[in-house]
């Protein structure tokens, strides 16, 4: 077997992507979609109407520990690329030995988030380990489909295959406290306590799934670097590879067009319940039922979406999509003009269908990204750092979640929102229809702007491939086409003479 410690060459050998690799990939957004979902939609609900918890704890609650979680992603990316360094990577995977590791772990940890009257301190603290386990698991997953093929339409089924479970498994997540209701009554925490049992069940199969049907790269096909060797040269390493991933001119925007959305989606989805119950004063039931149905028909959307992203490219089929959440914004507001009427419920479904497809496409397009992102890297520093790029990715996504609850959580205490009732004052209200119908708006207007910037399409991302799959094979760069010089400086945001030889002025400098 080759050393990967000691810069040998790699040999890649591409494998067919089953329909069961599809499958076993995509079962990770149980975690990554479905627990998202009912934590955005309930949690935070749960630890302010039942848990004795007011609007600013429990944001602080949330921000505090997914923001010091996020500031620990690009760590486990570092950690993945170079744990077959150790003899426990080499015998069960640098990735999957941490989704292994996942499986007791969430089915533990998630059910314990939702037991009632725990206290401050208690919440905080589960909530950071929950945020801890989801990046493990989910860092070392994001990675797989760029181990497990380098075809762009291979990489696209498996995102796509993500994004679909993510709905079907948004779609369960959001239907059980709704069923959880009905068997324990609405003002039962029971209720919340058997939802996160239940879940936490079903997560803790589909990691089962996960690592049962995806693989990765053998250790002699990876070219590991050997300069990290220590706690302080890896700290260090990092800190280099996110300055580095971050100099991308295309990743800078993918990832303003990531956090915008991100922050939207769960400001959506956690404000949603507060809505329909303090604002349109429905059931807490048929919320959960509403927001389960949404999530079903978002099916329509994603397909949509991904069809499109392949036609006119990801960042005009996110401006698209961004006018479809601004039309569903608009019929929220409209539903404060409908209280009291016996279609009320009929209208507000309408509405989450609109709001939901739109959301549907904004979420998925930043995973279709992600992908081609090493490949861009690729090319200037001639070595595939897939980890780093998933775990900045993840950084930027937990942050922006953290952000959300921190908002969301100033946001209800600003317009007074009363902890452990749902009648609120007219002024609360009024504010809780602001940040449903305001937000979404400014913040996928600066996606917006981000989008017009980015020119990464089908067929540039090809050509980008072809150049280093010619400078791989001993091309020289004064022979390169001028159109491809324009689409790879324009994608990096570096000149072509500084690309394809950053790694190893790199390389010299560490070793001066």
């Amino acid at each position: 077997m080759t050393d990967i410690a000691n810069g040998a060459t790699p040999v890649y050998v591409e494998k067919r992507i089953s329909f069961m690799n599809i499958v076993g990939y995509a079962c990770v957004n149980f975690l990554g979609g479905g627990s998202t979902t009912l934590i955005s939609a309930w949690l935070m609900y749960f630890y302010t109407t039942m848990c004795g918890i007011d609007a600013v704890s429990a944001g602080l609650i949330f921000a505090s520990a997914r923001i010091f979680d996020a500031l620990l992603n690009p760590v486990m990316g570092f950690i993945t690329d170079n744990f077959y360094k150790t003899r426990i990577g080499r015998r069960f995977g640098r990735r999957r030995f941490f989704i292994l590791m996942g499986i007791p772990s969430i089915m533990v940890i998630f059910p314990a988030m939702w037991l009632p009257n725990m206290g401050l301190a208690y919440y905080w603290f589960i909530n950071l380990l929950y945020e801890m386990c989801f990046t493990m698991v989910i860092v070392s997953c994001v990675t797989l489909p760029a181990e497990m093929t380098k075809n762009a339409a291979d990489k696209a089924k498996m995102t796509g295959g993500k994004q679909m479970c993510g709905i079907i498994s948004s779609t369960i997540a959001a239907a059980i406290p709704g069923l959880m209701f009905k068997i324990y009554g609405q003002e039962d925490p029971t209720a919340f306590v058997m939802t996160g049992v239940v879940y936490g069940i079903m997560m803790a199969i589909s990691l089962v799934v996960v690592w049962k049907f995806t693989y990765e790269r053998k250790p002699e096909e990876v070219h590991v670097f050997s300069n990290t060797d220590t706690i302080f040269s890896g700290l260090i390493s990092i800190i280099s590879n996110v300055k580095q991933a971050l100099k991308l001119r295309a990743y800078r925007l993918h990832c303003t067009m990531l956090a915008m959305g991100c922050i939207y989606k769960n400001i959506a989805t956690g404000v949603f319940t507060y809505f329909v119950v303090s604002v349109i004063f429905l059931e807490k039931s048929e919320a959960s039922w509403v927001l389960s149905i949404t999530q079903m028909t978002s099916f329509a959307a994603l397909c949509l979406c991904i069809w499109m992203c392949y036609r006119f490219g990801s960042p005009r089929t996110y401006r698209i999509f961004t006018v479809v959440v601004a039309i569903g914004c608009a019929g929220y507001y409209g539903l404060t003009l409908m209280i009291g009427s016996p279609s009320l419920v009929f209208a507000l479904t309408a509405v989450a269908i609109v709001g939901m497809a739109g959301r549907a496409g904004i979420d998925y397009i930043p995973v279709f990204q992600l992908p081609f992102m090493a490949d861009i890297d690729e090319i200037v520093h001639g070595e595939r750092r897939e980890g780093i790029f998933t775990g900045v990715n993840t950084l930027f996504s937990r942050a922006a979640t953290g952000i959300e609850s921190l908002v969301l959580g100033l946001g209800l205490a600003y317009f007074g929102y009363t902890k452990g009732t749902d009648v609120q004052t007219p002024e609360t209200q009024q504010g809780i229809m602001l940040i449903v119908v305001v937000s979404p708006i400014v913040l996928l207007a600066i996606g917006w702007w981000a989008s017009t910037k980015l020119s990464l399409t089908k067929e540039n991302h090809k050509t980008l491939c072809q150049e280093v799959a010619r400078l791989r094979a001993g091309g020289k760069k004064e022979d390169v086409d001028p159109e491809v010089r324009a689409i790879v400086e324009d994608l990096t945001g570096y000149s072509y003479e500084k690309c394809w030889t950053i790694k190893h002025n790199v390389d010299q400098e560490q070793k001066a």
